[in-house]
């Protein structure tokens, strides 16, 4: 009986041991599946042209709300790509992604609150220092 169960417990470990991935191939798994490379530098762009926006006073309310809404449809398609192998870069890029929705939100009322221009753009400032710390730990987490 003893030898049953130590020989059960044996292969089980065996199997475990072979369908295992080291986290480093996991994140690159999930970087390649999820195109965060790309997506990434996009979603960059969205957030550097939205804080580019908000300072332009001449912008219509539509201009406005067309460009906020780019910004928070990409951050959402991001958002729904977590999370990722490795939990400090999950934590990370959530805060970030968090950071863009609440500032495209902002933005959208920012040509009617005129306080929230200037919210928005510190929101946007504090998601961007996350998520270019988010972006190194994903690279880091490869190796």
């Amino acid at each position: 009986m003893i030898r049953r169960v130590a020989a059960l417990v044996a292969a089980g470990l065996l199997l475990c041991a072979c369908g295992s991935i080291s986290p480093g191939a996991a994140m690159s798994g999930w970087v390649k599946h999820t195109g965060f490379t790309g997506n990434a530098r996009s979603l960059f762009s969205d957030v550097k042209n939205s804080a580019k926006d908000l300072r332009n006073h001449s912008l219509t309310s539509n201009d406005l709300h067309t460009f906020c809404n780019v910004l928070y449809v990409d951050d959402g398609s991001m958002q729904s790509s977590l999370p990722t192998p490795d939990a400090q870069a999950t934590a990370l890029l959530d805060k970030a992604y968090r950071d863009f929705a609440s500032a495209a939100v902002e933005c959208y009322s920012a040509i009617v609150v005129a306080s929230d221009r200037a919210k928005a753009l510190a929101t946007l400032s504090s998601g961007a220092a996350l998520f270019s710390e988010a972006r190194a730990r994903v690279a880091a987490a490869q190796s």
